[in-house]
C-alpha cells in the first residue's frame, strides 16, 4: 500500500494543502499562489506552471458553466448584460 505513494513528494502533499487552505479562507484563486510556489519553489518552468494553471481554470470553468446552466441556476440576462460596455458583448 505505501509503495503506491512512494513516488509523491511530501513538499507538493503540503504546498497544495497549505494553498487550498489560504484559498478557502480568502477567497483568492489558487493559481496566483501556486504558480509562484511552482515556479520559485520547486523550480517548475514557468511556461509549463502558467500553462497547466490556464488549462485546469479552463476545464473547471467551463465544467461550472454546463452544471450551472443545465440546473438552470444562472441568470443568463444578467450575465449577458454585465459586459454590455465592452466594444462586443459576447450575447
Amino acid at each position: 500500500m505505501l509503495s503506491a505513494f512512494a513516488g509523491i513528494d511530501p513538499y507538493y502533499v503540503l504546498s497544495g494543502f497549505l494553498v487550498g487552505f489560504l484559498v478557502g479562507q480568502t477567497g483568492v484563486g489558487g493559481g496566483s499562489l501556486m504558480t509562484p510556489l511552482l515556479v520559485l519553489l520547486f523550480n517548475i518552468n514557468p511556461a509549463t506552471a502558467v500553462g497547466t494553471d490556464l488549462l485546469y481554470a479552463a476545464v473547471t470553468k467551463t465544467v461550472g458553466t454546463l452544471v450551472h446552466g443545465l440546473n438552470q441556476t444562472v441568470g443568463w440576462r444578467v450575465s449577458c448584460a454585465w459586459p454590455a460596455a465592452a466594444p462586443q458583448p459576447p450575447c
